[in-house]
């Protein structure tokens, strides 16, 4: 292989047979991409699967943890995402499929099948190998540097004619001028068809076979029928498909006909989300994932369309028997829906850089954080009225802070990222320094003479003041020490743990979830919570009518159960044990024990009950945050998660002291946006006020409800689709719930007439 003579030898990368050399932290694809090599890929941050290749030599370092992500049968044949593989040695990759040919073709027709969605016919110029199921990415002349990845909608045919399903995707580049433009525009049009791939392809079986279609994922399910009727398959097929109304069903005739070619059978179940009352509608209603068989042991299943509605079915034919490698699914990723990208076009253009002096004060207002944290911990080494005092303190801060100074609605452009992770990393001293200080506060004698030390540094005698505390604000510092580790622990560790691909970020973040016995939060909110947010499948996402109280319990316990199902699947598809060291569940947890008998060395059993009610306390924090960020939210699992899925606030103090938490909405539209490029969304749905005054109000159930229920219906109105509508009646009957139940009553009666 070609090499490049550096001070460090740089990596090599072969793709199939072509090279370039890696530079320093680049990922396979970028490149891949660099060197002009046509490798396919969607969203670029390891949603869609787009760029999936096997690693045929050498060895990659895996950005994010793709046991999380990938299949064990692809595992087994070490396949990596290119999007998130940085080589460590010279490897060679194979892309399947011919992925690498480019063949070049012209649009010879177009059929409307939906108001948005066209079958797009190409006549290419020399045969393109490839299977039904499979996808390839497409370039339109006239479009330079725009691709998009395509499912075929037919298999292989001796006319080398190939055909497509486009769905128009708001804000498209590449979708509206295949779907909008007219006839004179498209017809004739010459097209590049490059990267075939994708594994959505038959496998052999006796059981039946389980289609799931969303959209135009009904595409390459449609491909597969056919592949199987020419094939004489004598298996039985169900097909399943979710669309929001009658208009958006299509291809009816040919999956009648397709019905009677195949010798076993196709039955089709098509299951309409949002469609109105009263509009003759006789067929199934609900979300397509309701209706999946509850027993389907022995069956195969093959799930195509968007990355929620695969997300639900899944679980949904696990429980029903499919086991977990008669699964195969195709993710509908498109750009628009990659979060990075809605935000660039609900935000328009980004934010010109500020002179050097601004940026330094909009990065330094993020340092109102460790402020208070040095406040809490001096509150706390004075003792006596002084802990209660900066108990009361922080509180007036947030409060009545969030109450006069307003909202922050600025979205600078922040250029120096060291510095800004320097700000979150620098939270794990702090909040050490904090809950040592709180611990060495209840701890009999001196431990490592930290309070004879402070005392010859300032001449105040810390240990005389220590001992003059009372037992009411010794539970001050209880209060005043969790909140602190819900703030500086959580809140920076919520942050890091979503950089999976930078190791010294998730350390530090677990560290810090370590202080509220809470590590498996980088497990499930990742992985899941950021799947299920405002679905019946997310522990964290509170149901209307619930309890603040029963929630933090609710949440606690089902989340966990649900990080450990991630960590054990994770572990069963690397064939790692699960009672060992590998498991980051147990690992995490073992984090925390340590941390306790830490407190225990210091001060006995009274520092570590101490630390531990401490510790229990942050986590509740965390949990009562939960219940007021999704509370009474619905979304359908067939949608991507938007804006409108969270409760937001723009509340200055909050903002800042709590590194833009507050843009919720903004966070769980694109995950993976750090904190100081998080948007204000200012039409977002806004919760009752800024953080700490909305969890005061969240403790009062009543003042919650009194307060909270008025927005919860509003959001009905002002923010659900048609379907998340539908969900929302539901939610309200089933809350058992006042204001609920009688809007649940009145939507039920309208019905009826």
């Amino acid at each position: 292989m070609a090499t490049r003579t550096t001070n460090r030898r740089l990596p090599t990368v072969r793709i199939n047979d072509r090279e370039v050399v890696a530079e320093p932290n680049e990922t396979v694809l970028q490149a891949a991409l660099r060197a002009g090599i046509d490798l396919p890929s969607g969203c670029r941050v390891g949603g869609c699967g787009a760029c999936k290749c096997r690693l045929a030599e050498g060895e990659v370092r895996e950005l994010t943890e793709t046991g999380y992500l990938l299949t064990q049968e692809e595992l087994d044949q070490r396949t990596i995402l290119a999007c998130q593989s940085v080589p460590r040695t010279d490897v060679h990759i194979v892309v399947v499929s011919d992925a690498a040919a480019r063949v070049r073709g012209k649009i010879t027709a177009r059929e409307r099948l939906t108001h948005d969605i066209v079958r797009v016919r190409v006549a290419l110029d020399t045969a393109l190998a490839f299977r039904a199921g499979q996808f390839v990415s497409l370039a339109l002349d006239g479009l330079p540097g725009v691709t998009r990845c395509y499912s075929f909608a037919a298999p292989p045919a001796d006319d080398h004619e190939v055909s497509f399903i486009v769905r128009k995707v708001p804000g498209g580049q590449l979708s509206p001028h295949l779907v909008d433009a007219d006839d004179a525009a498209v017809l004739g049009r010459a097209v590049e068809l490059s990267g075939v791939a994708g594994d959505l392809t038959l496998r052999p079986g006796s059981g039946p076979l389980v289609l799931v279609a969303g959209g135009s994922g009904l595409g390459p399910l449609l491909a597969l029928l056919k592949q199987a009727a020419l094939d004489g398959e004598t298996r039985p097929f169900t097909l399943y498909f979710g669309a929001r109304e009658a208009r958006d069903l299509y291809c009816a005739d040919e999956l009648e006909a397709l019905g009677r070619a195949l010798p076993g059978g196709l039955r089709v179940v098509p299951v309409l989300s949002a469609a109105p009352e009263g509009d003759g509608w006789t067929g199934e209603r609900g979300l397509v994932t309701e209706k999946l068989p509850a027993r389907a042991a022995g069956a195969q299943a093959y799930l195509c369309g968007p990355p929620a509605m695969i997300d639900a079915a899944i679980p949904a034919l696990l429980r029903a028997g499919v086991a977990r490698e008669d699964i195969h699914a195709d993710r509908f990723t498109t750009l628009a829906d990659a979060p990075a990208q809605v935000t660039k076009a609900a935000e328009g253009a980004e934010p010109a850089p500020l002179p050097w002096a601004l940026e330094a004060l909009h990065t330094l207002k993020f340092s109102l954080f460790h402020l208070v944290g040095l406040a809490a911990t001096a509150s706390l080494l004075a003792g006596g009225r002084a802990v209660t005092a900066g108990l009361v303190g922080v509180l007036a801060l947030y409060i009545l802070g969030d109450a006069v100074a307003g909202d922050d609605t600025s979205t600078p452009k922040l250029r120096h990222a060291r510095v800004l992770t320097a700000q979150l990393w620098l939270a794990l001293p702090l909040l050490a320094l904090v809950v040592f200080s709180a611990v060495w506060s209840v701890s009999p004698g001196d431990p490592l003479g930290y309070g004879a030390w402070l005392g010859r540094l300032t001449g105040h005698d810390f240990l005389a003041a220590r001992d003059a505390t009372t037992l009411g604000h010794h539970v001050s510092a209880v209060v005043l020490t969790g909140l602190m580790i819900g703030m500086i622990g959580t809140i920076p560790a919520h942050e890091l743990t979503h950089r999976t691909w930078d190791r010294a970020s998730m350390a530090i973040g677990r560290w810090l979830l370590a202080f509220s016995f809470d590590t498996s939060f980088a497990i499930e909110h990742v992985y899941g919570h950021h799947r299920y947010v405002s679905t019946a499948h997310d522990p964290a996402t509170a149901p209307r009518g619930r309890s603040v109280y029963f929630h933090v319990v609710a949440s606690t316990l089902k989340g966990n159960v649900s990080a450990w199902n991630i960590e054990a699947s994770r572990l069963k598809k690397r064939k790692l044990a699960l009672l060992g060291w590998h498991n980051a569940f147990l690992r995490g947890h073992a984090m925390s024990a340590a941390l306790v008998v830490a407190a225990w060395a210091l001060g006995g059993p009274r520092a570590a009950l101490f630390f531990a009610a401490c510790a229990l306390w942050g986590k509740a924090l965390l949990e009562i945050v939960n219940y007021m960020e999704h509370y009474g939210m619905v979304r359908d699992p067939s949608t991507p998660v938007a804006p409108r899925h969270s409760w937001n606030t723009n509340r200055l103090v909050s903002s800042w002291s709590m590194f833009n938490l507050t843009r919720h909405s903004h966070h769980h539209a694109a995950g993976e946006v750090p904190y100081h490029e998080l948007r204000p969304y200012p039409d977002a749905p806004m919760m009752i006020h800024g953080y700490l005054t909305t969890i005061v109000i969240a403790l009062v159930p009543p003042l919650w409800h009194r307060l909270m229920t008025p927005k919860v219906l509003a959001w009905d109105r002002d923010h659900a689709t048609a379907a998340e509508r539908r969900l929302a009646a539901l939610a309200n009957a089933r809350s058992g719930h006042g204001a609920f139940t009688a809007r649940a009553t009145s939507a039920l009666a309208g019905h009826a007439r």
